[in-house]
């Protein structure tokens, strides 16, 4: 992800009248809340990662599913004269 542009940012500050090592310290202080704040975004890839995490599990579970229902049907086809 892309920082943000911090010698833009304190210009900006500076432009509105703030002091110029405030604009800076503000400036540094936004660009580390925005990258911490990315810090817990889910990629694209991450997400990919998980839906094919949760296709693989929903297979796994529906093919567990239709082996217990093939064996009560043949344990119920067992069961008749």
């Amino acid at each position: 992800m892309t920082p943000t542009d911090t010698l833009r940012t304190a210009e900006i500050l500076r432009e509105a009248g703030v002091p110029e090592r405030q604009a800076a310290a503000t400036a540094r202080a936004i660009d580390l809340a925005v990258a911490e704040s990315r810090g817990d975004l889910a990629t694209r890839a991450d997400l990919a990662e998980m839906e094919t995490r949760l296709t693989r599990t929903l297979y796994r579970a529906l093919l567990i599913q239709t082996g217990v229902i093939a064996g009560i049907v043949i344990a119920l086809l067992r069961l008749l004269p």
